[in-house]
């Protein structure tokens, strides 16, 4: 039998026909979803608030300053960190707690305060207690978590500074030595003023060489520290050979030492603010940031990781290799430079030539030996100091108030519920009786024409003639 279409006026019809159940449905679920918000145990939420510090300026400079530095993504790495399951576990041993780290997870909520540098903690649990020991203790063990990290990571960087301090220290006392004792045997006082300038420009580039040289070291370090944590992690390490050969990366560090070349020319003639010397900077800083896109490019197609600890580390990688590629390019600029000033200074006279090479040698290890000790006080106060990236606005206070369950919106919740539900039902209902109502269904139904139907008389009007209410419309006449 087929169906015909239904217009609004016979759908309202269905409605008030089965009004009755549609009410029953609307009452039954109202009732039901009442009596289960009233049942039902409360639970209780209780959130902490964490100001996270962006590293930067002259922090950032400092050797091993931030071995899990953050820049832009610093929140949204450390909500991940927070979640982790060795921070998780260590929470839930101090506190004693019984629950998985699954349900633990569940129950956690961390997400960053949008157009701000503050993250939200908070726990929902059936004891409100519970809920704020936790969120403060999670906080608590984050917070020691950074700061140990991070002087972990000035420790390292003091010791291999006093290293280095002790080897450049040897060597400048040796080069004086070598100059004291030139001078004696040639009795050679001083150079002529030509020298003297050739001399002051070898060693300021062969000084920025070996700054240059120790940053190459020291950032070697800081990648090799970070892969090996990142092989702690069970991931994939990164191959420095795919990176350095990546035809991008080659072009952009050749671009690199052709503006660091082109950067020490200027700095020669002009000053530090003049135009052409910040031009060239601003360039410089342009070529890194596209080799930093396209580092991470490299790196982000032989690595995939959920991990948010291997996901930090990821991201200081990538800031490691940029860095790395950067002071090759200026290494390669400034060994050009000391190749030509070396060609101007060949052409002295053999004595002349050799004392101008003794106190070039003293003067350089001379700066290298006073730039070593200033970093080396800087690694020891940022050790000293403890500081973490992170720090707490507001401590979890005990809630009082359920957050669940919330029983007027649960309520009419219910009651939009119940009516779709009655509604649906009654529709079902009608829809499903195959019972013959009108003429038409019973002349298809039975193949032969209505001769006529009986009207159904249930009331009298006021003239006392009864009216019809008729099942099957008006009677037709043969």
């Amino acid at each position: 039998m087929e169906m015909e279409e239904m217009d609004l006026r016979e759908y309202w019809e269905i409605i008030l026909k089965r009004r009755g159940l549609i009410f029953l449905v609307f009452l039954a679920t109202v009732l039901a979803v009442t009596v289960y918000s009233f049942l039902a145990t409360p639970v209780y939420e209780a959130t902490s608030t964490l100001m996270v510090h962006e590293q930067g300026g002259a922090a950032q400079m400092m050797l091993f300053d931030s071995l899990g530095g953050m820049a832009k993504n610093a929140a949204q790495n450390y909500v991940q960190i927070m979640k982790s399951r060795n921070i998780l576990e260590k929470t839930r041993a101090e506190l004693g707690l019984e629950q998985s780290i699954k349900k633990l997870k569940q129950a956690l909520t961390i997400h960053p305060i949008q157009g701000t540098d503050i993250l939200e903690v908070s726990m929902q649990s059936t004891d409100p207690e519970e809920a704020m020991l936790f969120v403060n203790q999670l906080t608590e063990v984050f917070i020691d978590w950074n700061r140990l990290t991070k002087q972990e990571e000035h420790r390292s960087a003091r010791l291999f500074i006093e290293s280095q301090l002790a080897t450049v220290s040897e060597n400048l006392r040796q080069a004086e030595e070598r100059l004291r004792h030139f001078k004696e045997t040639e009795k050679t006082l001083s150079p002529s003023q030509e020298t003297v300038a050739g001399i002051e420009e070898l060693a300021t580039l062969e000084s920025g060489l070996s700054q240059v040289s120790i940053n190459k070291m020291e950032t070697e370090e800081r990648i090799a520290q970070v892969r090996s944590k990142l092989e702690e992690q069970e991931e994939t390490l990164i191959s420095s050979t795919t990176i350095s050969e990546n035809r991008f990366v080659t072009e952009y560090r050749a671009r690199l030492a052709d503006l660091e070349i082109a950067l020490s020319g200027a700095k020669e003639k002009y000053t530090e603010r003049h135009p052409s010397v910040l031009a060239l900077q601003a360039e410089i800083e342009d070529v890194k940031a596209k080799l930093a896109e396209q580092v991470e490019r490299v790196i982000g197609t032989e690595t995939r990781s959920l991990n948010p600890i291997h996901g930090e580390l990821y991201g200081s990688l990538i800031r490691l290799e940029v860095d790395f590629m950067a002071l090759l390019a200026r290494q390669e600029a400034l060994e050009s430079l000391i190749r030509a000033s070396e060609a101007k200074l060949g052409r002295l006279p053999t004595k002349e030539l050799e004392l101008a090479r003794l106190m070039r040698d003293a003067k350089v290890l001379e700066e290298l030996f006073i730039m070593l000790r200033t970093r080396n006080e800087e690694t020891r106060i940022a050790e000293a100091v403890q500081t973490a990236d992170v720090q707490v606005i507001d401590n979890a206070i005990l809630p009082t108030i359920p957050v669940k369950p919330r029983i007027k919106l649960n309520i009419a919740i219910g009651a939009v519920l119940g009516v779709f539900l009655g509604v649906g039902l009654g529709f079902l209902l009608e829809f499903t009786d195959n019972t013959l109502k009108t003429k038409e269904e019973v002349e298809s139904f039975l193949g032969v024409p209505v001769l006529g139907q009986i009207p159904v008389f249930n009331s009298e009007d006021k003239s006392g003639r009864k009216r019809g209410v008729f099942g099957w419309g008006k009677a037709v006449e043969r």
